[in-house]
């Protein structure tokens, strides 16, 4: 709510007049200032009319700063009256005075104080036009000239600078970007409290706006807990702003945790402090509208937010952003209209809500955001009434919209936020698409149904893979690149600190290392044109192009887990299909338990089995299955699943007859696909562990580094060799490398999720998620034989957030890895096979596919049957064979030519 942050404007607007001798002047100057302020609050003309009168004085004088005290106050009162246009004026005003007397402006004590007003009054005049763009460079303003002052200056201008931080902060909040939102609030926080410790109201407002950002975050209980500890400070202080700001906050998080009486509760509090003209009441009614709505009482709902609607038309006039408060207001009852089934009215409101959204000028992010929200329930709706043309041109516009807002989207846990709440309308994309193509059998559907999962995957990894690209063909100096990775390396260092030790000191200088990498960034973007273009203006690829990037014996299957079905794509040279699949309630549950039951080789096989029928039945068995190699492109807890453990009719595993790959998306393989110069050496990595150690020895990962050189030159670290230091400095002269060891992965958060080296005294042994990030590889395959390697945090469109998603970040073009904590002996046997297929020059698929295949041919009757000793092991990326003088051609030409030496002396005796 923006109001949060209009009460903080009347705290930094206090102006003294007793800083120079007391003479006849002055008195007068403070003698019209006493008057315009005792009569601007109930006549505003009144209080402009004395300030005019003092402002001509002081320029008669040439005290230009009590001319420019008295445009300040000018300004003041026409915030106060909410007069966008006598704001207009009086800025144009004090930006003139300001450029003809700067240098004496610049010779006074307080020159910064003037600074700040000026950026601080244009910041929040085009914050209110939600003009965000504009705005945050002023702010950002203040922050530049002030938080590297003395502490003297620093004291004085502390409002200034801590108001800057939470209206950056609130426009990011706004845009969705809550990660930086929530990190400029901390900062925040934290510099009030180092220096303005006595300043509850400050603290409290920026809690109070920290609250908003978990609200939106949905978590619902933690934001409260903020909220209501201000009430508690707000009724005690009697504001009347705050106490309704509260509250109404706190309402809102017990009506989406349903617990009903208690939002009434705190909607009365509110209530008692509203008068009828206060612009509070249309979020008093909005609020009405969804307790009613939530009691499943439509007709108290909709008269409630008529009412809202019937306020902003009548009674906010005067307020900014009329045209998206009436968005709003219109998408509220449409919205409301759609939960009760009456989508032709809901229709009617989501179109009204969407030309007042597209009457804004600025084109301001904000207004994007809620556009994108309209135009996601008018989707559905379309959907559900069967209207699947319109539903399509719907969501083309939505994307269109969403592809203007990823660039300004720089953290990623924001956009991976911005991309889950978009998740729903490629969707309601896919199933137009899917109904059109049934009846008219046009191949364009297809292709349209294909370029939404296209679009609804892998964003980042995309984006992480087209700024290596970018910056190395945009021509950027080296000496540059080389200082952002110091930059980089320094914020996860800062980062892993942190992570193990909390520190303010330590957060405030990771904060600012963040700003300045941002910064960093924004001026390549900005200096470097065909840098900005190759990292943001890229295209999904089309169902054409996927059809020519495959071989004749490939096929790519593409998965979408919607809400309700399965939506499955098949894709090869010379033909397509679109399969809808219902799902049932218990499909979630069941596809866990499967997970379960592979990953323990305790379970009971037949059960096992049987579920992996069935999983089979949704999922493959609808398709034509007629290429013998499989490339998946799985989603949501499909990624849980190794597809090679899936059983047909015939009770044959699909590994069987196919070789089976995976990839995020077809757009990310095309990228992996580029030409890559490699030495084809391998190099392998066997750490030690002792007892001691929380991880237990591996006896087999020795043996397993040995059996890679059997087939590859190279070498083999071990022991105390195989340190994280080594494995940083060699691992990118290598084109193979293979890690026998520990994985860890970090449920509570994935970046610090870990791959173990041995132990090096004095330096650290973990390589973390996180510094994959700034690690530069050349290698074509990385082979992660450790423990769940490949499981994460399931991101939607993204998939499993793992370490082996990370290698990809750092050059990888595929990467072997496992999807539980795998046996270390049937580890050593089926990647002894793998490296013994790649290095007779099989493909990756196909060499893990022989491999498996052959240690189920050798354990049908034994315990070593169950897949979880098998079936852990995934090939995912550019499964090209490996371009490698194997050993065992050359002792195949050796032998060769000693028979036919052979021959030959013999012939000759």
């Amino acid at each position: 709510m923006k109001n949060i942050l209009s009460s903080i404007f009347l705290i930094i607007t206090c102006f003294s007049f007793s800083q120079e001798k007391n003479n006849e002047f002055e008195k007068s100057i403070k003698t019209l200032h006493n008057k315009a302020i005792s009569v601007a609050f109930k006549d505003q003309d009144s209080g402009y009319f004395y300030l005019q009168k003092s402002i001509a004085l002081s320029k008669q004088r040439k005290h230009w700063q009590y001319a420019m005290d008295a445009y300040f106050e000018s300004y003041n009162i026409a915030f106060h009256y909410n007069n966008l246009h006598k704001k207009k004026i009086i800025l144009k005003s004090i930006d003139s005075l300001y450029n003809k007397q700067e240098h004496y402006f610049n010779k006074l004590d307080n020159t910064l104080k003037y600074k700040n007003h000026i950026n601080y009054y244009y910041g929040f005049y085009f914050f209110r036009l939600n003009n965000y763009d504009t705005s945050k460079k002023y702010f950002q303003n203040i922050i530049d000239d002030t938080e590297n002052q003395d502490s003297e200056t620093l004291k004085k201008n502390k409002t200034f600078l801590s108001v800057a931080y939470s209206y950056i902060a609130k426009m990011n909040a706004d845009e969705g970007k809550l990660s930086e939102s929530s990190s400029l609030y901390q900062k925040n926080i934290r510099l009030l409290k180092k220096i303005d410790s006595t300043n509850k109201s400050s603290i409290f407002y920026n809690y109070n706006l920290l609250a908003e950002v978990l609200k939106k975050e949905k978590k619902h209980t933690a934001s409260n807990a903020y909220f209501l500890k201000s009430l508690a400070y707000h009724i005690s202080k009697n504001s009347p702003n705050s106490i309704m700001s509260s509250s109404f906050n706190i309402s809102k998080n017990y009506i989406e945790l349903s617990k009903i009486d208690s939002a009434k509760y705190y909607l009365n509090i509110a209530k008692k402090h509203l008068n009828k003209n206060h612009l509070y009441n249309t979020t008093y009614h909005e609020l009405n509208a969804q307790i009613y709505s939530q009691e499943n009482n439509y007709s108290k709902a909709i008269l409630e937010l008529n009412k809202a609607l019937y306020f902003y038309k009548n009674y906010a006039t005067t307020a900014k952003n009329k045209n998206q408060n009436l968005g709003l207001a219109y998408t509220n009852i449409g919205e409301l209209q759609q939960k009760f089934n009456k989508p032709n009215l809901a229709l009617n409101n989501f179109s009204t809500a969407i030309q007042f959204f597209k009457n804004d000028s600025i084109k301001s992010s904000i207004n994007n955001i809620h556009l994108l929200k309209t135009l996601k329930l008018k989707a559905n709706t379309l959907n559900n009434i069967g209207d699947f043309k319109k539903t399509i041109a719907t969501v083309d516009y939505a994307s269109s919209i969403l592809d203007e807002l990823k660039p300004s989207f720089k953290n990623n846990n924001d956009k991976l936020f911005l991309i889950e709440n978009a998740f729903p309308l490629f969707e309601y994309g896919i199933n137009a698409a899917y109904q059109l193509n049934i009846k008219s059998k046009k191949n364009n559907y297809i292709e349209k149904a294909f370029l939404y999962t296209e679009k609804s995957k892998s964003v980042l990894l995309l984006e992480a893979l087209l700024n290596s690209k970018a910056t190395e063909y945009a021509n950027i100096p080296i000496k540059i690149l080389e200082e952002e990775e110091i930059l980089k390396n320094e914020i996860t260092s800062l980062e892993k600190k942190i992570n193990s030790n909390k520190n303010e000191t330590l957060e405030d200088e990771l904060f600012n290392l963040k700003i300045k990498h941002r910064k960093f960034v924004e001026k390549l973007e900005t200096d470097y044109k065909n840098y900005y273009n190759l990292k943001y203006n890229f295209q999904a690829i089309t169902l054409n192009e996927t059809k020519k990037m495959l071989n004749n014996n490939e096929q790519l299957i593409s998965y979408f887990f919607g809400e309700n079905a399965l939506y499955t794509i098949s894709v090869s040279r010379n033909n397509n299909q679109l399969i809808k699949t219902s799902l049932n309630s218990n499909i979630k549950s069941d596809i866990e338990l499967t997970y379960r039951m592979l990953s323990n080789p305790k379970s009971n096989l037949n059960q096992l089995k049987n579920r992996l029928k069935t999983l089979h039945k949704n999922t493959i068995a609808p398709i034509s299955l007629m290429h013998k190699n499989l490339i998946i492109i799985p989603d949501g807890l499909l990624n849980y699943i190794p597809f090679a453990t899936l059983i047909d009719n015939n009770s044959k595993y699909l590994i069987e007859n196919h070789t089976i790959s995976y990839i995020n998306s077809a757009t990310l393989l095309k990228q992996l696909q580029s030409k890559q110069i490699n030495n084809h050496n391998l190099l392998a990595f066997a750490p030690s562990f002792s007892n001691n150690n929380s991880l237990l020895p591996l006896p087999n990962n020795k043996k397993e580094a040995d059996n890679c050189l059997n087939y590859f030159k190279g070498s083999a670290l071990k022991n105390e060799n195989a340190t994280l230091t080594k494995f940083n400095t060699e691992s990118p002269k290598y084109s193979i490398l293979h890690l026998a060891t520990h994985a860890v992965f970090n449920d509570y958060n994935p970046e610090y999720s870990f791959l173990a080296f041995s132990e090096n005294p004095g330096k650290e042994n973990l390589l973390y998620t996180k510094d994959l990030y700034n690690l530069k590889l050349n290698a074509d395959l990385v082979t992660l034989s450790a423990c769940e390697s490949g499981i994460g945090e399931l991101k939607r469109g993204e998939g499993l957030m793992s370490l082996a998603r990370g290698f990809y970040f750092s050059g990888a073009k595929s990467i072997a890895s496992t999807l539980w904590k795998i046996n270390d002996a049937s580890a050593t046997n089926l990647m002894d096979n793998f490296y013994l297929n790649l290095s007779k020059g099989s493909t990756k698929n196909s060499a893990l596919q022989k491999a498996q295949v052959n240690f189920i041919n050798n354990n049908r009757d034994n315990a070593l049957n169950h897949p979880y000793y098998w079936a852990g092991f995934i090939i995912s990326g550019n499964i090209v064979a490996l371009n490698t003088t194997n050993y065992w051609l050359w002792i195949g030409i050796a032998t060769a030519l000693a028979l036919l030496l052979l021959l030959y002396l013999k012939r000759k005796n």
